[in-house]
């Protein structure tokens, strides 16, 4: 009688499903729901100005660790297509480890590191993989067929290609461009850091710069030096970030190019994000004023302390902001924001008609007429309704059940920061590493 054969398997996550995946955590950044569509926005900008990075990203010696895991398992005699999984997480393991053992104080960015000694949820390689292709640190399959179709002998960094001979007839699965595996890898007192020694930072500064078409992290990344870094909180407040879009304008601007020119494309994101953040106050004013209906409707008096919260929230805008915020919104040209990302369904309606009636307010005791009124919930209520019917709160029959225990933090009303503390973080890692800084 032949030996049962074990159905268990690995299963793929499809390109298509890991670009759905990752852009779902881009709207879920620091608890930020995007119920009306806004991290279009975020994620248009993000990718324009920083291709290839993620919000999962953190520092940015994981550029090489994580190809370093897939040439050392290269190198692993033992690192068979059976096995190839299980000694992967083993190394990321290390890893972490290793990163925990020896963090300075106030070095996070530990992937993994809240959980350990159980992996994390996404492994490094799964937040670091689209930079790797981006900036030609990798080159070959997929990262889950390079999984499934194993074959070490197939891995290899690409200076075995230029220098060894009897390598080059063979089709490499993939081929991972970056400096040599250190010597301490995969070792049990290796001292593993942060801190990237003088050549890595030289490398990623330089690999980022020579990115094509050119972008503006890889402007950036060409000015590091010895006081040029980001420093400031925003990146169009940045001036870092400002002096990077004039080079890139004096550069590589062109009417082929995006953005055509950096500067201003900075400026319509910082108005971009001020309007998001408006819609997303608008949003929450509106579902805490039907809760107070609801609550009202069944009796439930009184109402709670904070019923208003959000209200008074939107009214801060033009109380306690000085109206920077509004103004920033207002400036905004929503014709030059179309042509910088592409803003799918309804959304240039949501944000024309949200920047209409923020640019006719003049006191703060206008905003519940010309905010909160009936035709905004209806536009608010139709365009949640079209994204997600199962999750939303604005409908006033079949949201009711949703908006019970609605009140203070429910939603978090911020800005949109297109993912320049994470980026702001890599960059000033890599001028750390550069000699004589």
């Amino acid at each position: 009688m032949a030996s049962p054969q074990s159905i268990a398997g690995w299963i793929d996550i499809s390109p298509a499903a890991l670009r759905k995946l990752r852009a779902e955590l881009e709207l879920h950044d620091k608890s930020v729901l995007d119920e009306m569509g806004v991290g279009a926005i975020h994620t248009g900008y993000a990718d324009l100005f920083f291709p290839g990075t993620s919000v999962l990203h953190t520092r940015a010696r994981y550029l090489l660790f994580v190809p370093w895991i897939y040439l050392g398992l290269a190198a692993h005699p033992r690192a068979r297509a059976e096995r190839v999984r299980e000694l992967k997480e083993k190394a990321e393991l290390w890893l972490t480890g290793c990163l925990r053992a020896h963090a300075q104080e106030n070095d996070d960015g530990i992937i993994g590191g809240r959980v350990y000694p159980e992996p994390p949820a996404q492994p490094p390689d799964f937040a670091y993989w689209s930079a790797l292709r981006e900036y030609r640190l990798y080159e070959g399959v997929p990262r889950a067929q390079l999984l499934a179709r194993w074959d070490r002998a197939r891995i290899m960094p690409r200076e075995d290609v230029r220098t060894r001979e009897d390598r080059v007839d063979q089709q490499p699965l993939g081929l991972f461009d970056v400096p040599s595996l250190p010597a301490w890898w995969m070792q049990e007192d290796a001292n593993v850091s942060f801190q990237l020694e003088a050549d890595e930072a030289e490398f990623l500064r330089d690999r980022l710069a020579q990115r094509r078409p050119p972008c503006l992290l890889g402007v950036a990344a060409a000015l590091l030096g010895k006081r040029a870094r980001p420093t400031a909180r925003t990146l169009w407040g940045d001036p870092f970030m400002r002096r990077a879009a004039d080079v890139f304008d004096r550069d590589h601007s062109g009417p082929d190019l995006r953005p055509a020119s950096a500067a201003a494309a900075l400026q319509r994101a910082d108005g971009a994000s001020a309007l998001a953040e408006l819609v997303r106050a608008i949003y929450a004013a509106l579902v805490e004023l039907l809760r107070e209906q609801d609550l009202r409707a069944a009796g439930r008096l009184p109402l709670p302390e904070d019923h208003a919260h959000y209200r008074e929230y939107l009214r801060s805008y033009w109380e306690e902001d000085d109206g920077e915020t509004v103004r920033r919104a207002r400036d905004l040209p929503l014709q030059g924001l179309k042509a910088d990302i592409q803003l799918p369904g309804r959304l240039p309606e949501l944000l024309a008609h949200v920047q209409a009636r923020v640019s006719s307010i003049r006191r703060a005791s206008e905003v519940q007429a010309r905010l909160l009124d009936s035709t905004t919930l209806e536009l608010f209520t139709s365009l949640e309704w079209a994204r997600k019917r199962t999750r939303a709160r604005l409908p006033r029959r079949d949201g009711r059940g949703r908006r019970e225990g609605f009140g203070k933090g429910t939603v978090r009303v911020a800005d949109i920061n297109y993912r320049w503390p994470m980026v702001s973080r890599m960059l000033r890692d890599i001028q750390e590493g550069l000699p004589d800084v």
